[in-house]
């Protein structure tokens, strides 16, 4: 009975957004993707250096179990001030042990707040008890909750990860808070930044937390809103830089449901020499059955153009991670999903910057994933778009939400 109410949640939603963004004639994907390559072809960002601090620390939480560890031990450390950002928070165990943890800090005299999303939070209340139950538990231990909603933009989604302690410690990525990101299954990654770099993301936690737009750009953090559709400073600098490779592009993503430019952009790259390797979910592995054909359809051209494309294999074993790898220098990774529900709804923090150190700490990472991962070609994925009739539908109608 829960998973038929939060199914049938999760229809309304799609109907009444798809309504709404046709109602207010929003941009087209042809004036947002055109408006990125304009911003591509011009942006001096690839020739620029925007290294992180020497004095920053860098490390990567590749697996669930040190990703909230680690995170553990920080709110344990904070002396002052913690901010959380999440996409949601459920009720079981990490759901639970986060709460208590952060309740002890407010305890003992740090500033906590959670920025969590809204409608999703009551999505998760149908699909998981005691979710929204969880949210009063913080509130009763003085933990300062704010349920995100943009009531101007009704279907926008907080999608950010952020973690900040003491504006000196960050962590971003694609973890929300709950057992399936802690678990050996599922995989994705934070990167931690301890030391100068990582202040430069209190300005935007100030904004998300108020409710005022965040600048886009702030330090090598990059800040998206979703009116600012044909400006998202994520995605032009994923576009960027890509446009620009010259030797390797490493490409990893949850849902290759890949807007035009950026599909194009890495067939170009293949054509003219760059090795491009791409890692995302198979039609077994994916959480979201609806991203099947776009997905595919994706992985299709990209092989047809020469990409390397790799897949990983077995239900349930989710690949949720956004990165991006560039010439091993360049390296964006956090929220963003660069696919058009990103783009057009969701709220969303990404690292952005040109350092050899911090694509060398992600490389073994990537090189992991694309050990355990099968190569897709043309011919294996056309074959699964044969089989995903519903899904194509899906992507014709919602393509906004894939």
């Amino acid at each position: 009975m829960g998973t038929l109410r939060a199914t049938a949640t999760a229809l309304g939603y799609l109907i009444r957004g798809r309504l709404w963004t046709a109602r207010r004639r929003e941009p087209t994907w042809a004036a947002i993707e055109e408006a990125w390559r304009s911003q591509a072809s011009g942006n001096a960002t690839a020739s620029r250096d925007t290294s992180l601090a020497a004095d920053d620390r860098i490390r990567v939480l590749g697996t669930g179990e040190e990703g909230f560890s680690v995170r553990a031990a920080l709110y344990a450390s904070a002396a002052a001030a913690i901010d959380l950002a999440t996409y949601y928070i459920q009720a079981d165990e990490t759901g639970r042990s986060t709460v208590q943890a952060l309740a002890a800090c407010a305890a003992r005299g740090v500033r906590v707040r959670l920025l969590v999303d809204a409608r999703m939070m009551v999505q998760k209340e149908r699909e998981v008890p005691g979710t929204l139950g969880l949210l009063a538990q913080a509130d009763a231990a003085g933990i300062a909750v704010r349920r995100w909603r943009d009531r101007r933009r009704p279907y926008d989604a907080q999608h950010r990860k952020i973690l900040l302690i003491d504006g000196r410690t960050a962590i971003v990525g694609g973890r929300n808070i709950a057992d399936h990101y802690r678990g050996d299954e599922w995989r994705d990654a934070d990167v931690l930044i301890e030391g100068p770099s990582a202040a430069a993301l209190t300005p935007l936690f100030e904004a998300a937390w108020s409710g005022t737009p965040p600048p886009s750009e702030a330090g090598h953090w990059r800040d998206h809103v979703p009116g600012r559709a044909a400006a998202d400073a994520i995605a032009v600098a994923a576009l960027t830089t890509i446009e620009h490779a010259r030797d390797s592009i490493d490409i990893e993503l949850a849902y290759l449901v890949l807007p035009h430019a950026v599909c194009e952009a890495l067939a170009r790259a293949a054509a003219r020499g760059v090795r491009v390797r791409v890692l995302t979910n198979s039609a077994a592995s994916t959480d979201l059955w609806f991203t099947v054909w776009g997905a595919h359809a994706c992985m299709r051209r990209l092989a047809a153009a020469g990409c390397q494309v790799q897949a990983r294999q077995g239900r349930g074993r989710t690949l949720h991670t956004k990165l991006v790898i560039v010439d091993r220098e360049w390296v964006t990774v956090g929220s963003h999903n660069l696919d058009y529900y990103s783009t057009r709804y969701c709220c969303e923090t990404n690292l952005v910057a040109r350092d050899a150190r911090l694509a060398a700490a992600l490389h073994p990472f990537f090189e992991a994933g694309l050990a355990d991962a099968e190569p897709i070609s043309d011919e294996a994925a056309r074959d699964v778009c044969r089989r995903s009739p519903v899904s194509r539908v899906f992507d014709r109608v919602f393509r906004d939400f894939q």
